[in-house]
C-alpha cells in the first residue's frame, strides 16, 4: 500500500479534511464545497456559474444548489450582465469575503500546526507536486 499514491493521498486526505472541519468548516458552518465555490467567487471576480461548473468538474444544476445556498447566506451574490443580459456573473459580498478570509486563515493555521514535521521546503514540492497532479485532469 505505501506504493499506491491513490493511498496515500487518501490517508493525507483525512488529515486535511480534519483542519477544515475543526478550522473553518463546524466554526463558520461552512461545507468544503461552498468554501471553495466562495474562495474562487473571491479570487475571480465576475466568475460565471458556468466557468465555476467547468473548474469544479461540476454540473450546472448542482453548481446552483450550491450557489443558491451561498447566497440566501449574504456571501455571494448573482448579476446580470451588461453586455448579454443572459449571462450572470456571480460576486462576493463583503460578508463573503470576510469569510472566506476568515476560512483560509484559520485552515493554513490548522495545517501548519498538523503538518509542523514538514520543512517549508517539503511543503512546498507537496504542494507543486499536489498541483501537478491535479492538473492532469485537464488532459
Amino acid at each position: 500500500m505505501h506504493q499506491l499514491l491513490g493511498y496515500q493521498l487518501a490517508q493525507a486526505a483525512i488529515v486535511t479534511t480534519r483542519c477544515f472541519v475543526q478550522a473553518a468548516g463546524e466554526p463558520l458552518e461552512l461545507r468544503p464545497v461552498e468554501y471553495t465555490i466562495l474562495q474562487l467567487v473571491c479570487d475571480n471576480a465576475e466568475v460565471t456559474p458556468s466557468r465555476l461548473a467547468k473548474a469544479l468538474a461540476l454540473t450546472a444544476p448542482g453548481v446552483s444548489l450550491w450557489l443558491d445556498r451561498l447566497e440566501a447566506r449574504g456571501l455571494i451574490r448573482r448579476e446580470r450582465s451588461v453586455s448579454d443580459r443572459r449571462s450572470q456573473h456571480l460576486n462576493a459580498t463583503r460578508a463573503g469575503r470576510e469569510l472566506a478570509s476568515r476560512a483560509i486563515e484559520g485552515v493554513l493555521r490548522a495545517e501548519a500546526e498538523e503538518l509542523a514535521p514538514l520543512s517549508a521546503g517539503e511543503r512546498q514540492i507537496l504542494l507543486e507536486l499536489l498541483h501537478k497532479v491535479a492538473r492532469t485532469r485537464h488532459r
